[in-house]
């Protein structure tokens, strides 16, 4: 997939919205995924960062959404990292989180946060392969059984 284009959404389209809030419920089920009412504020409020198949392409395989810390304002918190289940394993989970890095760096941030599904052993490993490092296991971080590993990077 070398014609992968990967961008800010910057402006809130609703048809854009429509079809991430539906690729969010296709790849990360309707308990995981935000609504229509909580992407234009990340838009708007955060960072929305999208893999689109190509240039020319408005079909979206990829999304980044970050949110600032409040406690350190110096710190990104990747709220939702994921790659359309049809293109998975071909590199574009790589190129879009190398992407969020360097659009970080160019904002000044100093760290980036996360949390993965201590189960998700393909995610988990994509973060450790950037630098990221496990920080500590949060129990029913999403609710009860529900998880997760927080994890960081140091820029």
């Amino acid at each position: 997939m070398n014609n992968v284009f990967i961008q800010e959404i910057k402006g809130v389209d609703w048809k854009l919205v429509s079809r991430i809030g539906k690729l969010e419920k296709k790849n990360l089920g309707s308990k995981a995924s935000i609504n229509r009412w909580v992407i234009p504020v990340i838009i708007r409020y955060g960072k929305f960062i999208v893999a689109q198949k190509s240039r020319d392409s408005s079909d979206i395989i990829g999304v980044c959404e970050l949110i600032r810390s409040w406690k350190d304002k110096n710190t990104a918190f990747i709220h939702s990292f994921y790659i359309d289940k049809e293109y998975r394993k071909k590199g574009i989970g790589r190129m879009l989180l190398g992407k969020v890095i360097d659009i970080l760096k160019n904002d000044d941030f100093k760290e980036i946060e996360l949390t993965v599904d201590p189960g998700n052993k393909t995610a988990s490993q994509l973060y450790k392969d950037f630098g990221f490092k496990k920080i500590i296991l949060r129990k029913n971080e999403y609710g009860r059984g529900v998880d997760r590993d927080l994890m960081r990077l140091k820029l």
